[in-house]
């Protein structure tokens, strides 16, 4: 019961009356449109007391006459008030004897709807806040979509600044408030709002660290964010000795942070923490490190060193001028590249695969440039002819080596090695002006200017061939020099006129023996081809043989149809094209031909030619294109 004030006017000791509202309750507060009746305590008699129901009133002059109207007293005992406020009751009667004015200090309340926001937060949970004062307690209801209140309580006025929280079990649908009063039964109506859940939480994921900037003042590294949800709030955090501290905060929509002024001299580490609008503090993002590279030597190799954080990376990527050079364990802090070339210049980025999986972490850029003070190993030369019968050279450098200048030497017969050219090319051309045995040697000036040791000397196959007046032909040739593991095999090659092959036969030793009497070819092309164990090739010089053409023309002819000699006809090989004519004594050309498979039958338009003689003209060309023409007479014998 809240009595705000009591006091006593004339003889009004002891005196007491209580309120009632339309149920017979008592009350102490006194609700906006109820009716309120007032009793003295002791019960006396109704008709010696009566009430005036709200002192304010006696100020006002309601009569018109310039006076305030002082206490107007209603036996009816009972009012109902029509708005909110503070009222003096004053009852008078006469009562045991004793005639007076007691009075009582009463709050009239209204039923306002109540204020209240609710906020959605992680996993289910839900908090009320109350932003209203004007009841002396609330009913908050948390309904799931079946219409169960899971959890009701009451939140009186000195505890309304505590937020009200609840887990659901169920599936949230709407949170009411309703407000009441203390010494009063009315309340406001329940005021509802709908709620529903946050997405469900996932922790986000940093799924790229890069350095941009290694220095220990001026440093930059790029972050890459995965999984940020809007309903959720963000901050990035820095590890500082064994904790985390708070950098910035997050958008939900900052996929990448740039992070600047940083010391990338050292490994750092970051991740990301998230909070719901309830300050619940959930799940971390992964922890990402950062990787801080150190250049090493570069004489003659390239070396790279790099800090990380025991137990962080599951395997590191190596990468050279952004190709992925080789794959290493994530315990390993450093590589060596040894396949660089002198006066180059390298640059190396380490990726590091983070252990859980999730996060790559790339470094800066160091770049390196070799350089060496050592003597370049010796190359290796090859030499070949090809079919112009020139000799070509190709110069194969050690790995890791770069070519400034290249220094040709040439020994002709065996006599000393003289210089044949400098050129900064890996290939030559030798235009020899008469074949005979020779070998090459080279050396280089690498790119840190350093001269090489020279080769070994490179000597082309010789091939040698001699004909013999019986048409067979002898082949000789020398050995190659200069395949590091030596020659697997040699063989014999047969080609056209064009260079193409048409035959290859294994041959050993260094002579080899054909017969080309039966040939009908009057030009051979040879040549030595030479194989290497590890399969390199080269070829000798190519040697053409030409044999004669034959023509064998008859002298005479009986066309009697005994099956012997009844036809002119010509024989012969090693010839292409053919045309023949014969002619009368009188110079009338009597047969012609293209087909030297097909003679002259002695007949001309069908008719047989008298005997005599007649002259011929045979006309071949040969495979070179060279054409040749035989005259000469035939006698005709019947």
């Amino acid at each position: 019961m809240a009595l705000l004030l009591t006091g006593f006017v004339t003889n009004a000791q002891n005196r007491c009356f209580k309120a009632y509202d339309r149920l017979g309750r008592e009350v102490t507060k006194f609700c906006v449109g109820e009716r309120i009746t007032f009793r003295d305590c002791g019960g006396v008699d109704a008709d010696k007391e009566y009430y005036d129901y709200d002192k304010a009133d006696d100020k006002e002059d309601k009569d018109g006459d310039g006076k305030p109207d002082g206490p107007v007293y209603d036996s009816k005992k009972y009012f109902t008030y029509t708005k909110p406020g503070s009222v003096t009751v004053t009852q008078y009667g006469n009562l045991k004897g004793n005639q007076g004015a007691f009075e009582q200090t009463f709050e009239v309340v209204a039923t306002p709807d109540p204020t209240f926001t609710t906020i959605a937060c992680a996993n289910n949970n839900f908090t009320v806040n109350l932003n209203d004062s004007n009841y002396d307690f609330y009913i908050i209801r948390f309904l799931n979509d079946k219409n169960q209140s899971e959890y009701s309580p009451t939140v009186f006025k000195n505890a309304i600044a505590n937020p009200i929280k609840h887990k659901y079990t169920g599936v949230p649908k709407e949170i009411t408030v309703t407000g009441g009063y203390v010494g009063a039964f009315c309340s406001s109506i329940p005021v509802r709002q709908t709620i529903s859940n946050l997405p469900a939480y996932m922790p986000p994921v940093i799924s790229q660290l890069i350095v941009q900037v290694q220095d220990a003042t001026t440093g930059a590294i790029r972050l890459t964010i995965d999984g940020l949800q809007p309903a959720y709030n963000y901050t990035l955090e820095r590890k500082d000795g064994t904790s985390f501290q708070a950098v910035r905060t997050v958008g939900a929509t900052e996929n990448t942070l740039t992070l600047t002024t940083l010391d990338t001299t050292v490994p750092l580490q970051f991740r990301i923490t998230a909070t719901d609008a309830c300050s619940q503090a959930l799940a971390p993002s992964n922890t990402v490190t950062s990787i801080p590279v150190t250049p090493g030597d570069g004489n003659e190799q390239a070396t790279i060193d790099w800090s990380s954080i025991a137990g962080t990376f599951r395997q590191f990527e190596i990468y050279r001028n952004g190709t992925l050079l080789q794959t290493i364990a994530g315990n390993q802090n450093q590589f060596i590249d040894e396949a660089v070339s002198c006066a180059q210049e390298y640059c190396y980025e380490v990726r590091g695969i983070a252990a859980d999986g999730k996060s790559v972490s790339q470094s800066a850029g160091s770049c390196i440039r070799v350089i060496s003070s050592a003597t370049p190993p010796a190359p290796t030369l090859l030499a070949t002819f090809n079919l112009q019968n020139e000799v070509e050279l190709t110069l194969q450098l050690p790995d890791g080596q770069g070519l400034k200048t290249a220094t040709y030497l040439r020994s002709m017969n065996g006599a000393p090695f003289t210089k044949l050219q400098e050129t900064q090319q890996l290939t030559l051309t030798d235009q020899l002006q008469k074949t005979g045995p020779v070998c090459y040697r080279a050396s280089f000036v690498n790119l840190c200017d350093k001269t090489s040791v020279e080769s070994a000397p490179a000597c082309p196959v010789i091939l040698t061939v001699k004909q013999n007046p019986d048409e067979t032909v002898l082949l000789t040739w020398t050995n190659y020099s200069g395949f590091t593991g030596g020659v697997a095999n040699y063989s014999l090659e047969l080609l056209d006129e064009s260079g193409n092959l048409i035959s290859s036969t294994p041959v050993r030793g260094n002579r080899h023996t054909t017969q080309l009497a039966d040939q009908q070819e009057q030009i051979f092309r040879y040549r030595i081809k030479a194989i290497a164990t590890t399969g390199e090739v080269t070829y000798s010089n190519n040697e053409t043989i030409k044999l004669e053409y034959a023509l064998f023309v008859p002298s005479g002819f009986t066309p009697n149809g005994d099956g012997l000699n009844d036809l002119f006809e010509v024989k012969g090989k090693r010839f292409e094209n053919f045309a023949i004519k014969v002619m009368n004594s009188a110079g009338q050309v009597v047969y012609t031909g293209a087909d030297r498979t097909t003679g002259w039958d002695g007949n001309y338009n069908g008719k047989p030619q008298p005997a005599g003689v007649y002259a011929y003209e045979v006309t071949i060309t040969l495979q070179d294109g060279t054409t040749k023409r035989r005259t000469g007479t035939v006698t005709l014998i019947r």
